[in-house]
């Protein structure tokens, strides 16, 4: 049965309504306020109860350094740049933040809508790594799948893990911003920055060694 839905007056865009947390069965509910505020992405995944859970638990992996393989600035490079590349706002003004926290170069996210031939040209505050990553993001949005020299290249520099992961993070964050785009997913309303970074601190966990 389809969870519930309400009267919202923070729906303005969105395709769907948004899922009332209030009706919500224990354990979504439960996904849903893992903050202490809005997240409208939250409640519109929430119209699959079967899966949120364990697409929340890939995404969630993603937040904890002793799960994540990848670094947190390569995830969130990884991320920023799928944002941009695909038009995902609202993925963006979400992981921005995440950015800013664990200081990710200034120069960076300023570049982080460069074109790919301009990375490939060796152009931008990018060091071989993110060059690489970047490339192996921009090549996935183009074609689905990597050039074989590409993935060469990035062995050199990335583990197996890091790599196998750095394509299941740039599948996740494509599906997601499919979700945002296609069903219209209206902007968060604004979080005062003590207690969104607060939130952040909790809930994003620095790089551990595996």
């Amino acid at each position: 049965m389809a969870p519930k839905t309400y009267d919202d007056p923070f729906r303005h865009t969105s395709l769907v309504p948004y899922v009332d947390v209030d009706t919500a069965p224990p354990n979504i509910a439960k996904m849903i306020k893992v903050h202490d505020f809005r997240r409208n992405i939250f409640l519109t995944l929430a119209h699959s109860p079967g899966l949120f859970p364990t697409f929340m638990g890939t995404i969630g992996g993603c937040f904890r350094g002793e799960v994540r393989t990848v670094p947190l600035l390569d995830w969130q490079l990884l991320v920023l740049r799928v944002a941009t590349k695909v038009g995902a706002k609202y993925m963006y003004d979400v992981n921005l933040p995440v950015c800013e926290l664990y200081n990710m170069e200034q120069a960076k996210i300023d570049s982080i809508g460069a074109s790919p031939e301009s990375v490939l040209a060796g152009e931008g505050p990018w060091t071989e790594r993110d060059r690489l990553l970047l490339r192996i993001v921009d090549e996935q949005l183009a074609t689905f799948t990597n050039k074989e020299e590409t993935i060469e290249e990035a062995l050199t520099v990335l583990s197996n893990a890091e790599l196998v992961e750095t394509l299941i993070i740039i599948g996740t964050y494509c599906t997601l911003a499919r979700i945002i785009r296609g069903l219209r997913v209206d902007d968060d309303q604004p979080i005062r920055p003590p207690q969104l970074m607060d939130a952040l601190r909790a809930s994003v966990t620095p790089d551990q060694k595996h």
